[in-house]
């Protein structure tokens, strides 16, 4: 039970890598916050996890809406005294050539997949500091790292942000107690990616070293150990999760 007694947010929470991640921590005995901007989503998910609602709560929350962020840690504090764990999840992706590229489309994935991350993290970031500890985990992109087939200019530079961001606020943050870090998935098989031809799949797999393909459970093991104590010698960093697609 490597979260016992401890508290995590997770954005996004509602299906895909969140939902993964929120399963993945209940059962390592962490109590979750399920935030999503489809409520109905979050809240099966969080019925399936805990029917009592003693250990899972849905909440409605668009990360890129300051206001909303502050009530539903308002909320969360109010519910359970403390916040041990943020997984920043939530994101989207509008890939486009460049030059079909519209302003807005591009605006529009960098507020999500960036500015909601960096909301979140000054959001909590005053409540772990009084705690003293805590972890936040972000999720980033091979596409953050890479020019790959699929990923448009947009969400390669709001992940390759996240990357950034991570680790100037690992330093920042670091002497208050608080660990920031980062995964970069590759492909991952979701509700999302199934919906595409199974050899759209696999162009974005070219080179990968290794048979399996990329599963949200995955990036959730992922999670439990940056957002456990056995990463405390961990801050700063952005795990490259891609079955040996990107190896350096």
């Amino acid at each position: 039970m490597e979260l016992q007694d401890s508290l995590a947010v997770i954005t996004g929470a509602g299906k895909g890598i969140g939902k993964a991640i929120a399963e993945r921590f209940s059962e390592e005995g962490a109590s979750v916050a399920l935030w999503d901007v489809d409520l109905d989503s979050a809240q099966n998910v969080a019925e399936a996890l805990d029917p009592s609602g003693n250990k899972a709560i849905a909440m409605k929350a668009d990360t890129t809406n300051e206001a909303e962020i502050d009530n539903a840690l308002s909320e969360v504090l109010k519910r359970f005294n403390r916040i041990d764990i943020l997984v920043n999840n939530a994101g989207i992706s509008r890939h486009k050539p460049l030059e079909e590229m519209t302003l807005e489309l591009f605006e529009a994935v960098i507020k999500v997949n960036l500015t909601g991350t960096f909301i979140c993290c000054r959001a909590v970031a005053p409540i772990m500091k009084k705690q003293g500890r805590g972890k936040i985990v972000n999720i980033a992109s091979l596409g953050g790292r890479t020019g790959r087939p699929g990923v448009g200019v947009n969400y390669a530079a709001s992940k390759a942000g996240v990357i950034g961001l991570t680790q100037l606020l690992a330093r920042e943050l670091g002497p208050s107690g608080i660990y920031i870090n980062a995964i970069a998935p590759g492909p991952i098989l979701t509700e999302q990616t199934r919906q595409y031809p199974p050899e759209v799949f696999a162009t974005w797999n070219v080179g990968r070293a290794v048979q399996k393909d990329g599963l949200p459970e995955d990036v959730a093991d992922a999670a439990v150990f940056l957002a456990s104590g056995r990463s405390d010698w961990v801050t700063g960093v952005t795990l490259d999760l891609n079955g040996g697609i990107l190896i350096r």
